[in-house]
């Protein structure tokens, strides 16, 4: 995790230290809204979070929708997100985007667009996410383009980046298999997966 990011997300930090009020909405498709498990990664990371800043009072708001993509989100990032006014929004497509063939150049601007009505609305911290590395074949590969899409525009737009792809595969390479971080045959997280997630979004509190 590159120091640097930590300050994206300084204010929320602040206001988690000094036991105040925040809100947080995870914004996103199925790897957001915790497909097919009882805990995704926004209930491990808020239960982290309370341990860490006992005095501060944490809303977190799942705002994932399975089987959206970028277009979806936008669509409905006022309702679904920016009405909470959020402290901090994190923000996670791709995998649908590039499973159902939205071109690259589209989802970028997606992403943009999202970037720019949080900045003119409530003003919140903002972190993109990248996902998990997939079990098929092609998406497996297909999918870091899409992943290096958010990278470059968390880096235009000034805005945090997670690198969730890579810290799954640090996990690989220390020996954990892939397949047991997966939910068999569906290519979204179980809960170990989830965990990973929680953990990464933490090194920046």
């Amino acid at each position: 995790m590159d120091e640097g990011q930590k300050r994206f997300v300084e204010k929320t930090r602040k206001d988690l230290q000094s036991g105040c009020n925040v809100t947080i909405v995870a914004f996103g498709d199925s790897i957001t809204a915790g497909f097919a498990v009882r805990r995704g990664f926004p209930s491990f990371w808020k239960a982290l979070l309370t341990e860490k800043y006992p005095e501060a009072n944490v809303e977190m708001i799942n705002s994932g929708n399975s089987g959206d993509m970028s277009l979806d989100g936008l669509a409905r990032l006022d309702w679904a997100a920016l009405s909470y006014e959020p402290d901090l929004i994190t923000i996670n497509f791709a995998i649908n985007d590039c499973v159902l063939g939205l071109g690259l150049e589209e989802f970028e601007m997606n992403l943009v667009e999202m970037v720019r009505r949080i900045r003119a609305g409530p003003n919140s911290e903002i972190l993109l996410l990248s996902s998990q590395p997939l079990e098929t074949a092609p998406y497996d590969i297909l999918v870091l383009d899409y992943y290096q899409a958010v990278e470059r525009v968390a880096r235009e737009m000034d805005v945090g980046f997670v690198d969730v792809y890579r810290a799954w595969m640090r996990r690989v390479a220390q020996g954990t298999p892939l397949s047991s971080l997966i939910l068999p045959g569906l290519d979204h997280p179980n809960e170990a997966g989830y965990r990973i997630i929680a953990e990464e979004l933490m090194k920046l509190f």
